[in-house]
C-alpha cells in the first residue's frame, strides 16, 4: 500500500474513533441531565428581603417566594431606573417550598434595586446548572464535525490506496535465451547449440 494512503487511513481512523468517543460521552451527559432532578436550592445566591443586590451581567436569576403566595406577587428589579424583571410563573421549576415568579436578566453588573411584595424571597442562579448541558451539546456538535472530516480523510485514503497501489516489479522477459544443454558421450563433453523450429520447440543438434 502506498505510504500516503497509509498515513491518511491512519489519521482518518484515529479521528473517527476520537470523534465517536466525544459524541458518545456528550450523549451520555445529555441523557443524564433532567432539570426536574436539579436541586435548585444549591444555586441560591440571595435569600432575604428587599434591597440593593449585586447582580452579574453574565448570570440569569430567577425569583422565588414561599408557596403560600401566588403568581400575582409584585416583583421589580431596576438598574439605573430600567426594569430587568420578566414574569414567568411556572410550577414546573418549583423546588421545596419555593414557587417561581419570574426571571431577572441583568444588562450590566452592579447593584439592582430588588423589590418583592413578600416577607422573603430568594434569587437562584439558573444559568450555571444548565451550563453543563450547553457544553455537552457543544462537544457533541464539534464531535460530529470531526466525524465528518475523519470520514472524508478515510475515503481519500481508500481511493489513494486503490489508485496508487504498489505493483509487482517482477517482469518476465519473453526473449530470454535458454542456455545450451551439455551432453556427455563416451567420456567426452559435447556443447550442443539449441535452435528453434517453426512451432517454437527446442531440440538438440549433434
Amino acid at each position: 500500500m502506498h505510504k500516503t494512503a497509509k498515513i491518511l487511513l491512519g489519521i482518518g481512523t484515529f479521528g473517527m474513533l476520537a470523534s465517536l468517543l466525544i459524541i458518545g460521552s456528550s450523549a451520555n451527559d445529555l441523557l443524564g441531565v433532567d432539570e426536574s432532578d436539579i436541586d435548585w436550592g444549591d444555586w441560591i445566591v440571595y435569600q432575604g428581603g428587599n434591597g440593593e443586590i449585586f447582580l452579574d451581567e453574565d448570570t440569569g436569576y430567577t425569583v422565588y417566594v414561599d408557596k403560600s403566595n401566588d403568581c400575582s406577587v409584585f416583583v421589580s428589579a431596576k438598574f439605573q431606573g430600567e426594569e430587568h424583571y420578566e414574569a414567568y410563573c411556572d410550577s414546573y421549576y418549583d423546588f421545596d417550598n419555593w414557587m417561581q415568579l419570574g426571571d431577572i436578566y441583568p444588562s450590566y453588573s452592579g447593584y439592582y434595586e430588588i423589590e418583592v411584595e413578600a416577607e422573603e424571597f430568594v434569587l437562584v442562579d439558573w444559568t450555571t446548572p444548565t451550563w453543563g448541558s450547553f457544553e455537552s451539546m457543544e462537544s457533541s456538535f464539534f464531535g460530529s464535525i470531526g466525524c465528518c472530516l475523519s470520514l472524508g480523510i478515510l475515503l481519500i485514503g481508500i481511493i489513494l490506496a486503490v489508485v496508487l497501489r504498489d505493483e509487482s516489479p517482477a517482469l518476465i522477459n519473453q526473449n530470454q535465451v535458454i542456455p545450451s544443454p551439455i551432453i556427455i558421450r563416451g567420456g567426452n563433453v559435447i556443447q550442443s547449440t539449441p535452435s528453434e523450429n517453426n512451432d517454437g520447440r527446442w531440440w538438440e543438434e549433434e
